[in-house]
């Protein structure tokens, strides 16, 4: 009802004003009652809320009633819509299937048609679209029946199959002829690619491997026929192996990213998988020929079985007889003597029973060619697998499991075997050998100066040698085995021998026992040549040794032939690299330097016992006769016109150490000079701590220690004032006037006292002024 006036819309106000009122008063009054209800006991409660639960069931059995027809029309309602969703989804597949069949049965006609055309990007194409159909729709009953036509009457899968061997037929057939014959890379890795475009990978995997291993067969034939090659002169068979290598790592660089591009998907192989295994069979057959013939050519089981036959007989007879009197470098030899293997014959004497002859030995020229070659053949297979490892970026056990498979169970055990077996013990009788007969063709230059001697200059540069080769087989192993075994071997033939040979020469001769005369004079000459020429020898040997550590040690030396990545399978595994390992077996060749100066520095010791001394003795008597420093004006006046020691000195220095300084090597002198220095001034020193001075004997004291220092600076360039320190010292405490505290005085002059404070004052009271 409309409200056509502002009076009615009051009135409507009002009524609702009383109605709002009433209903709420209505409300209190039921709150009230439920109130009191709650509130009451419970029977009252239960008696009060039963009628309306009744009440309430009552309702719930009508409406479940009422909606009982319903639910029975919606459940068959949902029934029918279910069926026409399941017919709907049929009726869809139905019409995929159809177009599916439809595009299967045009790509195979196209397929067909393309074939005949010789088209074969249409014929990838169209095949790959009929591969594309589901597998399940391909093998269909349906497919039986719609897909087959009179041109094409078989089922569909033989039909596709069928003409797909055909394609990759036909593919393969193409890849030969553009690869093989017509030589056009562009055609070629079309055709290649074709084969991935129809599923086709493994196909086309072990066609470019059929080709690879043809490319390589056709190589190998080459080398067969070089193989047959009669007399062949070294390094003739390292050169087919690097020739074979050095082709699979050219091949290998440049067609993997290729085959890799084409080929290699989620769950398909690529070149390490795929052509890789078969190019490592067709290595190692090639491979193991190489090395075959190359062993029965070399003779390789004769010359291990000589060398093992063989006996050194040179180092033994030094043993033997070390020096003979009249002779420094042992009995003379003929050239006859000098050819492998050595032998040394002598007078026959009461005391010396004739030398057996030994059976003949292996040629050394041989043995070199074999250990060059085999190097070479280490070296080159080292350098392939860092090859692989580098480029492949995978691990060594991944190659050797799945891409040098073959390899790995035939040539890298082959190699080693040969390491050990041949290399090393070949090897070491070469450097025995090649000791033994520097020992044999040692000569002394005596007329060189310094002397000298050819045994340095040939073992170190065999010795070198050696070690060079033993680095180029790029084994850490064999350079381990090799660098103990001949570090041994220098200690015990080179160094102990060269000392042998002086004590011999010493204890021979006995110079101290001999009396004064022409007897003695030519002992003492001929146990001064042999020292000096063998000092300066264990010398020049130490600086050899040095500068061959540090050469063989030079990473761009070693870099040659040790990788300087570490090889490891887990990358969060800290490891060494090869050539970090290389480098700490070299660097125990530094411990034959200090063995040859520590026996140098002994028998610097005994040259100067046995022929220096003696003088040094004459010399300081000759000095520190009737020397005293209780000197009045006359006496010091006296002293002063005599100038004892400085005229002394002049007078018999070069009878203590004639000669040499020229016969001797720089470093060698310099010991020798140091140690007689140290046997003059040491005795001077004690003598001058018992003596008693005068004022004019510590200034005369004072100036002989000057004339000393002037005189022995003057001998030699390098300087001589740390040795007179103590001395200088002692003439400065002597000549001290005040009464002040000395040792602080000379402190505050910038004295680096080598006296104590105690020594001070123990000079101090020397002075009797």
């Amino acid at each position: 009802m409309a409200l056509a006036s502002a009076a009615e819309v009051r009135r409507a106000l009002e009524a609702l004003h009383a109605e709002e009122a009433e209903r709420k008063k209505r409300i209190e009054s039921l709150l009230d009652t439920a109130l009191r209800t709650i509130t009451g006991p419970d029977a009252d409660a239960a008696r009060l809320i039963q009628p309306r639960l009744s009440h309430v069931a009552e309702r719930t059995a009508d409406l479940e009633q009422r909606l009982q027809g319903t639910s029975a029309t919606a459940a068959a309602l949902h029934g029918e819509i279910q069926v026409l969703h399941e017919e709907k989804q049929r009726v869809n597949l139905a019409i995929e299937w159809c177009r599916a069949v439809v595009e299967l049965k045009q790509a195979c006609a196209a397929l067909a048609e393309a074939l005949e055309r010789h088209d074969w990007d249409a014929s990838a194409m169209h095949c790959a679209a009929a591969l594309a159909v589901d597998k399940t729709v391909l093998h269909s009953e349906f497919a039986r029946y719609a897909v087959p036509s009179a041109a094409l009457p078989d089922p569909a899968p033989q039909t596709l199959a069928a003409m797909r061997a055909r394609l990759l037929e036909a593919l393969g057939k193409n890849f030969a002829h553009y690869t093989t014959e017509e030589r056009d890379e562009a055609q070629a890795t079309h055709f290649l690619s074709l084969f991935s475009k129809v599923d086709a990978h493994d196909e086309g995997l072990q066609a470019y491997t059929a080709l690879a291993v043809s490319l390589v067969h056709a190589q190998g034939k080459s080398i067969q026929e070089k193989l047959l090659a009669t007399a062949p002169a070294a390094p003739y068979y390292s050169a087919l192996w690097a020739a074979l290598f050095d082709s699979l790592a050219v091949f290998i660089h440049e067609h993997r990213p290729v085959v890799d591009r084409l080929f290699q998907t989620k769950g398909h192989p690529g070149f390490v998988q795929g052509v890789l295994p078969g190019l490592s069979g067709e290595w190692t057959r090639l491979g193991t020929q190489i090395l075959e013939v190359w062993d029965e050519r070399r003779k390789r089981q004769r010359l291990v079985q000589a060398v093992s036959a063989s006996r050194f007989t040179v180092v033994d007879a030094i043993r033997t007889t070390p020096h003979t009197p009249g002779r420094i470098f042992g009995e003379e030899k003929t050239g006859k003597e000098l050819n492998l293997p050595f032998s040394l014959t002598r007078p026959s004497t009461p005391n010396t029973r004739p030398v057996s002859p030994q059976p003949p030995g292996p040629e050394l020229g041989a043995v070199d060619v074999l250990l060059t070659e085999l190097a070479l053949f280490s070296s080159q297979w080292a350098l392939f697998g860092q090859f692989l490892r580098n480029i492949l970026q995978t691990s060594a056990a991944a190659i050797d499991c799945a891409a040098r498979r073959d390899a790995a169970q035939a040539l890298g055990p082959r190699l080693d075997s040969l390491l050990t077996e041949t290399f090393v013990p070949l090897q070491l009788w070469a450097l025995r050998e090649s000791i033994e007969k520097a020992h044999a063709l040692d000569t002394a230059d005596l007329s060189a100066r310094p002397m000298s001697s050819s045994l340095p200059d040939d073992l170190f540069f065999m010795l070198r040698t050696i070690f060079t080769r033993t680095l180029s087989t790029s084994s850490i192993p064999v350079l381990e085995r090799i660098t103990a075994q001949a570090l041994s071997l220098l200690e015990t033939e080179f160094v102990e021998i060269v000392v042998l040979r002086m004590d011999s020469c010493r204890r021979a001769l006995n110079v101290p026992r001999l009396v004064d005369g022409p007897r003695r004079t030519a002992a003492a000459r001929e146990v001064k040549t042999t020292m000096i020429v063998y000092l300066n020898m264990l010398d020049v040997s130490a600086a050899y040794a040095d500068r061959m550590l540090t050469d063989l040690r030079d990473e761009a030396f070693l870099t040659q032939y040790f990788n300087d990545m570490p090889s490891q399978e887990d990358p969060d595994v800290s490891a060494t690299s090869d050539l970090a390992l290389a480098q700490d077996v070299v660097s125990r060749f530094g411990s034959l330097a200090p063995k040859l100066r520590s026996a140098l520095q002994f028998e610097m010791e005994e040259l100067y016992t046995t022929l220096v001394m003696p003088r040094v003795q004459t010399l300081l008597t000759e000095i520190t006769q009737e020397l005293s420093y209780e000197l009045d004006e006359a006496a010091y006046a006296k002293a002063e016109d005599a100038d004892r020691i400085a005229k002394q000195l002049q007078a018999h220095w070069d009878t203590v150490l004639p000669g040499y300084r020229e016969q001797l090597t720089e470093s060698n002198y310099s010991l020798l000079f140091a140690q007689t220095l140290d046997a003059i001034l040491e005795p001077w020193e004690t003598a001058v701590l018992q003596m008693r001075f005068t004022e004019l004997g510590a200034l005369r004291f004072d100036k002989d220690v000057r004339a000393m220092l002037n005189f022995f600076a003057a001998q030699v360039p390098w300087g001589v004032r740390d040795k007179f320190a103590r001395l200088q010292q002692i003439a400065f405490v002597l000549n001290k006037d005040d009464d002040d505290d000395v040792y602080e005085a000379g402190a505050a002059l910038g004295i680096s006292w080598q006296l104590t404070p105690s020594e001070v004052q123990q000079v101090r009271a020397l002075c009797a002024r």
